[in-house]
């Protein structure tokens, strides 16, 4: 029997929403986890490490989320552009960023301080795609200038430069670059081909041409592909003999983005569809976001989830102390039953029967004091009189 799989699938969407799901390869469902809408603009990119989940979008900004405690953790804004690109170094000391404008941006997490900034690191040109090496000191970029760039993340600074106009017959076409699982090849996708290049020759090992343009594209291992197609088709490749396995209709629109984790590959369409599948491409999971999916992206998730009884205890707890007493009056107030209503006009008349008595009371006290005062006033002016006649007389 194979292990049991859970893991957390984040979405990214153009209506500026970041959706999770949980699955469970016990359950076989996905249940949503999250819904969060930080964004300005729609999602572009997303990246995950750790704790850790990294999000771009037309809005120019990069917000860090805390998976564990489910709240942002910070905000990036040292970018002026759309974030095209976002990768987290293998043993999460680093994200590398890029943008629309062509800048590509190195900041340390734990700190989040930008240590090296590339105002233009591909002349200007738009920033595609980043993909780093395991051993987190290599990184490529692919940009619009027909270029991957390699950089040296230990001196911060560009190694080398490929031209991809006399490597491909269409490199305008090309999208994404993806390290393989062997750290040595690398996919260079877009158009209707799929490239495999070799990070030790510097050159293409193998290329398929496909009848559909390329939409997605994921590693299953060193020798098989995922591809997912624009008409909604999706097919696995083996590269050693360059067939297809398996190839079948997935989605009713393109297959935007695709991922594979613990033997599991996960698609999302344009459409809105998110759909969980076996290596032999068979249908476990489904769900609908009504959304437009950008990208995405797979957190590890260890299967236990909170009661929601707890949590709604806690708010309700939380929200006795802050709401004050006086508060219940106007409860009791709301009730339609007529016990309720007549308990709260005795109270009412109560309330009045006291004032009124005290209102008088305080009345005799004053009227009290003000006799008190004329007795004394005139005491004083008989004695003062008294005084008067004593010195006459003598």
């Amino acid at each position: 029997m194979p292990k049991a799989a859970y893991f957390e699938i984040l979405a990214g969407t153009y209506e500026e929403y970041i959706l999770g799901y949980f699955f469970s390869s016990k359950e076989k469902k996905l249940t949503q986890s999250v819904a969060s809408h930080d964004h300005y603009g729609s999602v572009r990119a997303l990246a995950i490490c750790d704790k850790y989940l990294a999000s771009g979008a037309t809005d120019d900004r990069i917000i860090i989320y805390n998976l564990k405690s489910r709240k942002e953790h910070c905000m990036l804004t040292h970018h002026e552009s759309t974030i095209t690109a976002l990768a987290f170094t293998k043993d999460h000391s680093h994200i590398i960023s890029a943008s629309q404008d062509g800048s590509l941006a190195i900041v340390r997490a734990g700190n989040w301080q930008l240590e090296k900034l590339w105002t233009k690191a591909h002349k200007g040109g738009t920033i595609l795609d980043i993909a780093v090496h395991s051993s987190g000191k290599l990184a490529l970029s692919l940009g619009t200038d027909c270029t991957i760039r390699t950089w040296n993340l230990i001196k911060g600074r560009a190694a080398y430069i490929i031209n991809l106009n006399s490597k491909c017959e269409d490199p305008k076409s090309l999208e994404k670059i993806i390290f393989g699982p062997d750290d040595v090849k690398f996919i260079l996708y877009g158009g209707k081909i799929t490239q495999i290049w070799s990070i030790e020759t510097g050159g293409i090992l193998e290329e398929l041409k496909h009848e559909e343009r390329v939409t997605s594209c994921v590693w299953m291992d060193s020798n098989t592909v995922f591809i997912g197609y624009e008409d909604g088709k999706i097919s696995v490749w083996d590269l050693e003999s360059k067939t297809q396995k398996i190839s079948q209709q997935g989605h009713n629109g393109r297959v935007k983005a695709a991922q594979y984790f613990e033997g599991f590959i996960t698609t999302a369409s344009s459409t809105g569809q998110i759909k969980v599948w076996t290596r032999k491409l068979r249908e476990i999971a489904c769900v609908n976001t009504d959304c437009r999916i950008t990208c995405l992206s797979i957190a590890q998730w260890s299967g236990i989830v909170k009661k929601e009884e707890e949590e709604t205890h806690n708010i309700d707890e939380v929200v006795k102390e802050r709401i004050p007493q006086k508060s219940t009056v106007v409860v009791e107030v709301e009730y339609s039953s007529d016990k309720e209503l007549s308990s709260v006009k005795i109270n009412n008349t109560k309330r009045k029967l006291k004032g009124d008595t005290a209102a008088k009371t305080k009345k005799n006290k004053m009227e009290n004091t003000e006799q008190t005062e004329q007795v004394k006033v005139g005491n004083k002016s008989k004695n003062i009189s008294k005084k008067k006649k004593k010195k006459h007389n003598v």
